[in-house]
């Protein structure tokens, strides 16, 4: 008989701010694990975040490698050393994107995971929606004929003033690019992942709104917090807003326009796919509704009614149709395929995943160097050369 898996699976969590609070939220409404505590980048912000959280403080980084899986949200800087050192201790990652500091780290880290012997991912939760299962079946199914186009766009207003700041904006920390990196990372990741296919070329356009930005007295502020005009002046060397063209394997072209200074837009992540029958469109800011276009016939509208979706997408959706689900949902439901997998795991047992795989996110990361690397040429960068270049 195979082996049962053990029950509850410990989970500890490296880093305390939005994504820490979210996976901690989303953890909590799953019944098969139990969280062992929090760990932060110092003894004090380690208590101020248990205490805020609700959960036990973890004194040391060997502490928190005694639970049988991390959750790394930290920042981008030491992503991979939380990582390097649950793999060498045999525990299971799941890890905030981007998956490390840059595209050779990224590729090491992918490298490592594949001889580890332990279950990895990477936290593209918009891979999780129902809706965005359903386009996937759809797409697949090749019922609405070959992909001609891709286009959309992610646009936040967040760092819209001169006085927003957050770690993200320190380059040391966060990397060499900001908007494309956070948040146009999870667009790439979603169209390769409902069209199967890959981005192989690009060529982009960087653009910075502010040369300086104040930074607040204390060095950091949380993510999403407005700023209040007091403060240090400081340079900016990330962009705040991207246009990229791309190129895919399969010879689709398509767009994407990244931005985290654009007014009244908080968290709009749109993907727009162009068939030769049909066209679709799903917006994370309205996630329940997937359109799908006609020429010769009426447009409609797909609703996440679980009783109406195909059982892949179905089994994402917990509530009857009407009662609205979003991104805390979608959250869950990558956890729950997460450590489906653990499970499997210690049960010895295949698991087929939806996740995105340290492979994935470090192709995702080559990506994102692509559109940094033609934004400074002014030249079509091909992904796959970066892909070769870490590798090495």
């Amino acid at each position: 008989m195979p082996a049962r898996a053990r029950t509850p699976i410990t989970v500890g969590i490296a880093g305390a701010g939005f994504a820490a609070s979210s996976h901690l939220d989303a953890l909590r409404r799953l019944g098969n694990v139990r969280v062992t505590g929090v760990l932060a980048s110092s003894p004090q912000r380690t208590a101020a975040a248990a205490e805020r959280l609700g959960v036990d403080p973890i004194d040391s980084l060997d502490q928190l490698l005694e639970a049988d899986v991390v959750h790394n949200c930290t920042p981008n800087d030491v992503h991979a050393s939380i990582t390097d050192a649950a793999l060498e201790a045999g525990v299971h990652v799941l890890s905030e994107k981007p998956l490390a500091f840059d595209a050779a780290e990224a590729g090491r880290l992918a490298r490592a995971a594949g001889s580890a012997g332990v279950v990895t991912g990477v936290c593209f939760n918009y891979r999780h929606f129902p809706l965005v299962q359903e386009l996937r079946i759809l797409l697949a199914s090749g019922g609405d004929g070959p992909i001609h186009l891709l286009h959309g766009a992610y646009l936040q207003d967040w760092l819209l003033r001169p006085d927003d700041w957050n770690w993200r904006l320190d380059s040391a920390r966060a990397g060499t690019s900001r908007a494309t990196g956070d948040i146009g990372s999870h667009w790439i990741d979603l169209a390769q992942h409902v069209t199967g296919d890959v981005i192989t070329s690009v060529t982009a356009r960087l653009g910075t709104l502010f040369a300086e930005r104040v930074r607040p007295p204390t060095g950091d502020r949380q993510t999403f917090a407005q700023g209040d005009g007091d403060g240090t002046p400081m340079p900016v060397d990330t962009e705040d807003m991207a246009v990229v063209l791309f190129k895919t394997q399969r010879d689709v072209l398509g767009s994407v326009t990244i931005s985290q200074v654009s007014a009244g837009w908080k968290n709009h992540l749109l993907l727009e796919v162009d068939a030769g029958e049909s066209s679709f469109v799903w917006d994370q800011e309205q996630p329940n509704d997937l359109r799908i276009g006609r020429r010769d016939g009426a447009n409609r509208d797909v609703l996440r009614d679980p009783s109406q979706l195909r059982p892949e997408a179905a089994r994402l959706a917990h509530l009857p149709a009407g009662h609205q689900e979003g991104w805390p949902d979608a959250l869950r439901n990558l956890f729950i395929d997460f450590y489906g997998a653990v499970a499997a795991h210690q049960r010895g047992e295949e698991y087929e995943h939806t996740f995105a795989s340290f492979d994935e996110a470090a192709r995702v990361q080559a990506t994102v160097e692509a559109v940094v690397r033609s934004s400074a040429s002014g030249t079509w960068v091909d992904v796959d050369e970066i892909v070769r270049e870490v590798s090495v």
